[in-house]
């Protein structure tokens, strides 16, 4: 038995340990999801009737339609990513006895490195975004104005999670698990394409958009694989995440948000990504893999303090 769990060195191999990730991911995540929902709602559903958000029937009343659909999916990303980063971060900490350097959320430039994250996710989205445009496959509504809406401040917390949630698991969680194979093409591209298929369920799914975001997350494992830290990618993820969906105004993953510029899809969905969004185009596709290679020619030699 023991060979069966363990290797030649004692460690329990690295399977069992990503098996620990799916089991996390799918299972026990939407577990908890379901109960805080359940929760929430059961709290909830008396106050807003009192409160006459619902009406006697209990059913929303058209006035709160906007309010309460933005405020729930708000309220509804923010508990699962929070729920996430606290599930896998327990077992990391007690399951496979890590610590928080060795995932990956150490280091003293941490918020240098965020910041810098960041700016290359804004730089990134807004080639992407601007390229589509210059295909002619999207354009901005002429006389829409700039739009500037309470609920931005919301998304743009929302975007915070996802980033910390989803590095903290793909690349924080589930690359950990593979160090010990010591194959970084492994570390990188297995994660990478658990990534892509953790977005089959969203809206407007395409192959297209799976490839990119498998691509996203080849890049985001390099970024956390060369600097040793999960500091970029959770910078760039949140701001990827935020200027094309909150600024630029295209889907985001299939999810739709509101935006500061109105824009309107006017080609062909490999070109603009369809109602996915940028990430469905091969427009991001070229740019993707452009990052890929300068990540790899600006770290060449180099080897991340974390690992």
């Amino acid at each position: 038995m023991k060979h069966i769990l363990k290797n030649d060195r004692n460690q329990v191999r690295w399977g069992y340990k990503l098996m620990s990730f799916v089991l996390i991911q799918e299972i026990f995540v939407p577990i908890a999801i379901l109960l805080v929902s359940v929760a929430l709602v059961n709290l909830l559903f008396p106050v807003l009737q009192a409160s006459g958000v619902l009406d006697g029937d209990g059913v929303l009343r058209a006035e709160y339609q906007e309010v309460f659909q933005n405020g729930w999916f708000i309220a509804g990303m923010i508990v699962q990513n929070l729920l996430m980063c606290l599930f896998f971060l327990g077992a990391w900490k007690y399951l496979l006895h890590g610590s928080a350097r060795s995932m990956g959320l150490a280091g003293r430039e941490w918020l240098k490195q965020l910041g810098v994250g960041f700016a290359i996710g804004v730089v990134m989205i807004t080639i992407v975004c601007g390229g589509i445009y210059l295909t002619g496959s999207a354009r901005v509504m002429n006389g829409s104005g700039l739009h500037f809406s309470p609920w931005l401040a919301g998304y743009l917390l929302v975007f915070v999670f996802v980033g910390f949630g989803e590095e903290i698991a793909f690349r924080g969680y589930a690359m950990g698990t593979l160090r010990q194979t010591e194959k970084d093409w492994l570390m990188v591209l297995l994660p990478a394409m658990l990534f892509g298929i953790a977005h089959s369920t969203n809206a407007n799914f395409s192959l297209m958009g799976c490839g990119n975001i498998i691509l996203a997350g080849i890049l985001l494992g390099l970024l956390a694989l060369k600097s040793g830290q999960l500091w970029l990618g959770i910078g760039f993820h949140i701001s990827w995440n935020f200027f094309q969906g909150c600024v630029f105004g295209f889907g985001v993953s299939g999810i739709s948000t509101p935006s500061v510029a109105v824009t309107e899809l006017t080609g062909s969905s490999l070109l603009n990504g369809g109602a996915f969004g940028p990430e469905g185009s091969i427009v991001a596709t070229v740019v993707l893999l452009a990052a890929i290679a300068a990540t790899l020619w600006w770290f060449r030699g180099k080897q991340g303090s974390g690992k």
